[in-house]
């Protein structure tokens, strides 16, 4: 009788233990996965392209770089000065079609 009990309280103690062993490396795993995942989320939520102004003019700028990808014969100065501190602060464009559109309302 009391090689069973002896046996099942070593079966209850290993349960436990490998359930704790469990929970421990799902929850190491949850954060690892975490923090990737919301940098992620934050890459996806930055604009790839942010239109600016360089040298008074307006200008399209990769996310990040110092330098414009492209600089527009609009001169920020001839703009009302309402879309002169919209150019200023930044216009984010994520996609061709959202590039295509800024450069078309302030070419035309």
């Amino acid at each position: 009788m009391q090689k069973i009990l002896k046996r099942a309280i070593f079966a209850v103690v290993c349960a436990i233990a490998f359930t704790v062993l469990f929970a421990a490396f799902a929850l190491r795993a949850g954060d690892g996965a975490a923090e990737p995942l919301a940098t992620q989320v934050q890459k996806a939520a930055a604009p790839k392209y942010v239109f600016s102004q360089f040298q008074g003019r307006l200008a399209l700028y990769e996310r990040g770089g110092a330098m414009p990808v492209e600089i527009y014969d609009v001169y920020l100065s001839s703009l009302p000065p309402e879309e002169q501190e919209r150019v200023t602060a930044g216009i984010p464009a994520q996609t061709d079609e959202e590039i295509l559109k800024i450069i078309e309302d302030y070419t035309s």
